[in-house]
């Protein structure tokens, strides 16, 4: 970009196009997005209603059009990869979809370039279009071991239609993806941008009075969101320490699912402020393994029990891969433990501390960003 172009920044568009699969795409996106609006960007979020809800709350300057994704359920059991095969004549009808959206979506708000979360689908020929990604060696079960490098191949072809690859990630050395970046070579136009969190850019809330032993930050598809719920909510009240869950359903909740004990507080959302004030301030904190929650807990320097969802090859391969920092468990495991057994597990990674977590402070893509357009 042309230093004509920085000065007339306020009139060019962005059009943000993040994931829909949960709220870590999008949440992580957040920083990113303010950092244009400072910069003088428009910024036009294309996303599911959920998502609108999250990110009103949180940049209030977004301009919104919907952009619904398809709908994504995870199975009951193991078998997640054998269900997700199932939708694939659906999820190529959807591509196309997100094809002819981008299209309209361009004609109407003439942006200056795309900038997609993991959606495949949303670009264009004649606008820059980059794409965020930190999956291109996507996690297959064992018997599927084999396709792997094949799907890298299928992967590095899409993102290679992009202008840029961005993935939030650092060296081989100092990852913390792993092999879902760095088993493979990266594409051509890949740019490693370092680590994106809801929390790079934010701030405590100190004024709260409010505080809890033991808490859960829930994320990620239906029914295992769900399931996931009701097995914590029975651990929680299985004590009498003051408990927090947090749903991750920022459009709100049914009414049925706000008392579950006395001592259990479940709110739908919390604002980024509020949330960050209580993952550190929280001894014990209860996640899935998503590499959204993982950069969250990376930025805030936290260990907490985390949970790979059944059957989510990448969620569990990501638990293994950082259980020297945090207690990675089975659902199964998480289950049969007490609460005092978890505690004391957990307490075993209080003192450690992520030995590259000063990296961020050397170089955020925050500052980078208005180079990269």
């Amino acid at each position: 970009m042309t230093e004509s172009s920085h000065v007339d920044a306020q009139r060019l568009t962005v059009l943000f196009c993040p994931l829909d699969w949960g709220l870590g795409h999008a949440s992580r996106d957040i920083p990113l997005m303010r950092s244009l609006i400072k910069q003088g960007y428009k910024v036009v979020l294309a996303s599911s209603t959920p998502l609108k809800a999250l990110l009103e709350q949180s940049i209030p300057e977004l301009i919104f059009e919907k952009f619904e994704g398809p709908l994504i359920t995870y199975s009951k059991n193991r078998f997640l990869i054998l269900k997700l095969l199932t939708k694939l004549p659906e999820w190529l009808l959807w591509f196309k979809r997100e094809k002819n959206t981008i299209s309209r979506l361009v004609d109407k708000h003439k942006p200056y370039c795309i900038i997609s979360d993991n959606r495949y689908g949303a670009r264009h020929p004649k606008v820059k279009s980059i794409i965020i990604t930190h999956q291109l060696s996507p996690k297959l079960p064992s018997i599927f071991k084999w396709a792997e490098s094949l799907v890298n191949k299928i992967v590095v072809r899409l993102v290679s239609k992009f202008d840029e690859c961005w993935i939030p990630d650092f060296l081989q050395g100092q990852s913390l993806a792993g092999d879902l970046v760095h088993k493979y070579p990266l594409p051509k136009n890949a740019r490693l941008i370092g680590p994106i969190s809801r929390f790079m850019d934010g701030t405590s809330d100190l004024s709260m009075a409010e505080s809890y032993r033991q808490m859960a930050l829930l994320s990620g598809p239906e029914p295992q969101k769900s399931m996931l719920k009701k097995m914590i909510s029975r651990k929680f009240g299985e004590t009498s320490e003051k408990s927090l869950i947090v749903s991750g359903t920022p459009e709100g909740m049914p009414k049925e699912d706000i008392h579950a004990a006395p001592n259990i507080t479940t709110l739908p959302h919390l604002d980024q402020g509020r949330l960050r004030t209580l993952i550190l301030e929280t001894p014990m904190l209860i996640c899935r393994s998503g590499y959204s929650t993982i950069m969250d807990l990376y930025f805030l320097n936290k260990s907490a029990v985390i949970i790979p969802t059944p059957g989510q090859t990448e969620q569990e391969y990501l638990a293994q891969y950082h259980s020297n920092k945090h207690l990675a468990i089975s659902q199964h495991d998480f289950s049969k433990l007490s609460m005092s057994e978890l505690s004391s597990a957990l307490d075993a990674f209080s003192h450690q501390k992520n030995t590259i977590h000063q990296k961020h402070e050397t170089f955020s893509p925050l500052l980078h960003i208005k180079n990269w357009l």
